[in-house]
C-alpha cells in the first residue's frame, strides 16, 4: 500500500536525498511499481472514441452557464457555481446542500 509519504520517499530515493522527516523515513518507496530496466520505446497515444463535441454540445444549459466563467487563471471562478454546473451536467438533478467544514471558514 502506498500513500502520499510513499510518493515523497520515492522522489527522495530517486534524487539521492535523505528523508526530511521521520514520516517519509518510515514510508516505503514505490520501487515495486517500476521496472528494473526502462522501456524507451515510443508509445502510440489512443485516439478518442467519442467526439467531445457530441458529448459536450454547446446548446446545453451547462454550456450557457459556463460561458461566462474565466478559465484563464486558476481559482478565478466561484467554486460553488462551478460545482453546481458540473453536478447538474453529470447527475442531471439538483446537488445536495453543501457541507461546510470548520476549516473552510
Amino acid at each position: 500500500m502506498y500513500n502520499t509519504t510513499s510518493m515523497l520517499r520515492t522522489m527522495e530515493f530517486l534524487l539521492g536525498l535523505k528523508p526530511m522527516t521521520h514520516f517519509d523515513a518510515g514510508a516505503r518507496p514505490m520501487t515495486a511499481a517500476f521496472q528494473t530496466q526502462p522501456n524507451l520505446a515510443p508509445y502510440a497515444a489512443a485516439k478518442p472514441r467519442i467526439s467531445l463535441v457530441e458529448k459536450n454540445p454547446a446548446s446545453t444549459a451547462a454550456a450557457a452557464r459556463s460561458a461566462h466563467l474565466n478559465f484563464e487563471e486558476a481559482d478565478e471562478n466561484d467554486d460553488n457555481e462551478l460545482n453546481d454546473i458540473l453536478w447538474r451536467a453529470i447527475r442531471r438533478d439538483a446537488p445536495p446542500p453543501p457541507m461546510r467544514s470548520i476549516f473552510g471558514r
